[in-house]
């Protein structure tokens, strides 16, 4: 007899039911998904923008930029600027000053303890400094 009742009755079927509740809650996520996708490159594009801005921004001050380094290395127009201040200085290079060396050896000596270095520029010696008495006895003690 159970089973008549149960063939009877007006039982509901679950299968079904579950079927379209997760056929339901996928549309759902994909909609949310959707909306969240379209939200999150509405904010991006409005940056990309504000990127590219900032970025035409820095290459026209790099092209001004290149501008005043290409004619700061012309030599025509150093030439002028230094003729117009009326300068004394010449350009490297230039045929018609000379030029001196300066290439002096790196170590220094240290001579009488208490004297004064030289101060003219001497390009044969070596550079010569002083010392105080003190300094000079922890020098010999310490070499």
């Amino acid at each position: 007899m159970s089973r008549n009742r149960m063939k009877n009755s007006q039982s509901l079927h679950w299968m079904g039911v579950v079927k379209w509740v997760l056929i339901s809650s996928l549309v759902a996520g994909l909609g949310l998904v959707y909306m969240l996708c379209k939200n999150q490159n509405l904010h991006l594009a409005a940056e990309t923008r504000r990127l590219e801005i900032q970025l035409a921004t820095i290459e026209t001050r790099n092209k001004e930029l290149n501008g005043d380094l290409e004619s700061m290395k012309s030599l025509r127009r150093l030439t002028a600027r230094l003729n117009q201040m009326h300068s004394t200085l010449v350009y490297w290079g230039d045929p018609s000053a000379s030029w001196a060396s300066l290439e002096q050896n790196p170590h220094a000596r240290v001579v009488r303890p208490g004297t004064t270095p030289r101060t003219a520029v001497n390009f044969d010696s070596t550079i010569v400094t002083s010392v105080t008495p003190q300094a000079a006895a922890t020098t010999q003690a310490n070499p």
